[in-house]
């Protein structure tokens, strides 16, 4: 059977698809009336369904069981109750056991089943190939992208925005970032390189770290300590979004933390379209109130 029970993020996993879902539901009630094709592209959107827990009872009803799972809608099938529906609907999912399961949304949506294309590859080659293969002058988007960790390259950001017509939800991973981030600076080539490839330049190095001059036994020497907090890494994210998508940033990020108060992700949104900026942010940054 198709491994639909995937994942369980916990409360924060609810908020980010409340919100994003708020979006869908308003963007489509916005555009309804346009000449243009609306479509959605979700990047990492698993089998359609994600693992949620509830408090249960056992069958005397003498103590909770809070074990038991129960599936829920992740942010394809959510998509997919948009009313009215997008024209198109892209689901891109690298794993094939969940693109297995990803694939039977067309049986649960007969109506939509024509509308909606699957694509069992890398996130990153998908959006490139979309971006540049789709009919932007006909055309009008959102595109989430949820991944589970550090897997979006900045080039793919930047192809992104190069469209002008692409609305994009981003789940950046901070909580992964702050685990690289050592208190020295000093890491492996490969940490460095992955965070390059997250961030797009070299620029996070300064911003992330100060240098501070120390008195030794034999003169000075210059000493990096880390700085980074999750503000300081939402600001520098935002302005790197800010220069891809001319200024077109929603101003607030939802936090999002885990049971314990950690910062795991930030929900950012970028529209692509000057013209439909405004109103895209204004709906957006109220959506992402805290």
């Amino acid at each position: 059977m198709p491994d639909r029970d995937h994942e369980f993020g916990g409360p924060w996993t609810e908020e980010k698809l409340n919100r994003v879902t708020g979006y869908l539901q308003a963007y489509v009630t916005a555009l309804k009336n346009q000449r243009f094709q609306l479509m959605y592209i979700d990047a990492f959107a698993g089998t359609g369904y994600r693992g949620s827990r509830r408090a249960g009872q056992s069958p005397r009803g003498f103590f909770p069981l809070p074990q038991l799972n129960e599936l829920a809608k992740g942010s394809a099938r959510r998509a997919l109750d948009a009313s009215p529906p997008f024209d198109r609907y892209v689901f891109i999912e690298a794993d094939p056991k969940r693109f297995q399961g990803l694939t039977m949304l067309g049986n649960e949506f007969p109506s939509l089943k024509t509308r909606m294309r699957f694509r069992n590859e890398d996130a990153n080659a998908a959006i490139r190939d979309i971006c540049a293969t789709t009919d932007w002058r006909r055309t009008r988007a959102v595109l989430f992208l949820d991944p589970n960790g550090m897997q979006v390259d900045w080039k793919t950001i930047e192809t992104i925005g190069c469209t002008k017509f692409i609305d994009l939800w981003y789940l950046f991973p901070v909580g992964t970032v702050q685990r690289l981030l050592t208190k020295s600076g000093t890491m492996s080539p490969g940490w460095s390189n992955a965070l390059d490839r997250l961030l797009g330049d070299r620029g996070w190095r300064s911003e992330f770290y100060k240098t501070d001059r120390h008195r030794t036994l034999f003169g000075h020497d210059m000493r990096a300590s880390k700085v980074a907090n999750v503000s300081i890494i939402d600001q520098y994210v935002r302005e790197r979004l800010g220069k891809v998508f001319q200024g077109g940033v929603a101003d607030n990020s939802l936090q999002l933390r885990n049971s314990r108060g950690v910062c795991l992700y930030l929900l950012l949104f970028s529209c692509g379209n000057p013209r439909a900026r405004s109103l895209a942010l204004g709906i957006a940054q109220h959506l992402l109130k805290p």
